[in-house]
């Protein structure tokens, strides 16, 4: 059995985080703001919080992410 220290546990949700929010808005970048387009993104956020258990590091980068697509489809 292999643990974690909790050094790495911090690392390997960072990396997570990390990794599923660039996801996200490589999902949604440059897509026109159609009917439906907030729904999808929010929803999506969603699930990435619900994931990480709603972890304050997630919370931070998801809505930086999220405000990047704000700006841009403005």
């Amino acid at each position: 059995m292999c643990f974690m220290t909790r050094k790495e546990e911090q690392a390997a949700l960072a990396k997570g985080v990390w990794c599923d929010s660039y996801n996200f808005y490589l999902k949604f970048h440059g897509r026109p703001a159609e009917p439906g387009f907030w729904d999808e993104a929010t929803a999506d956020f969603g699930k990435i919080m619900k994931k990480y258990d709603g972890a304050t590091v997630c919370g931070r980068v998801m809505l930086a992410a999220f405000s990047l697509l704000e700006e841009e489809s403005r």
